[in-house]
């Protein structure tokens, strides 16, 4: 008895649905992992210092930018004005539980005006804020 064997001459296929479906859960896990962040619209050139200090300032202090022409920003928000800056303030720390330590970091222009900090200064102070730092860009003497 013989037996005929068939040759088949078609050509194996590459199935293309599991390579798609890990290349989408690739693209998914990479837009989920990844962080977003808003730079504030309000540039500041912070002045320099002789010693290079490493930024210690905890996540939770309010960071105050103040712009070379005066205006303002708080966190990620953009350019404000003097009242506004102060009613946001005044907004933000109200949610702050009454035994946390309040912190702010000001973060002065180098050319900035020193009555725009010290009005910074002076609005936290009348808030309760109980520390306040000042940033500069460390090892960068002026």
């Amino acid at each position: 008895m013989r037996i005929k064997r068939t040759t088949s001459i078609e050509a194996p296929d590459i199935n293309l649905i599991p390579l798609i479906d890990v290349l989408l859960v690739i693209v998914i896990f990479l837009v989920v992992s990844t962080t977003f962040m808003q730079p504030s619209q309000l540039e500041v050139d912070l002045p320099g210092t002789q010693s290079a200090s490493e930024d210690t300032t905890p996540p939770e202090a309010l960071r105050i930018r103040v712009g070379r022409d005066g205006n303002y920003a708080l966190g990620s928000q953009s350019v404000l004005t003097e009242t506004q800056l102060r009613t946001e303030l005044s907004k933000v720390l109200l949610t702050k539980p009454a035994g946390e330590e309040r912190r702010a970091v000001v973060e002065a222009d180098a050319a900035a005006t020193h009555q725009s900090v010290v009005l910074v200064m002076d609005m936290l102070a009348s808030l309760g804020v109980a520390r306040v730092s000042i940033a500069t860009a460390g090892g960068k003497a002026p």
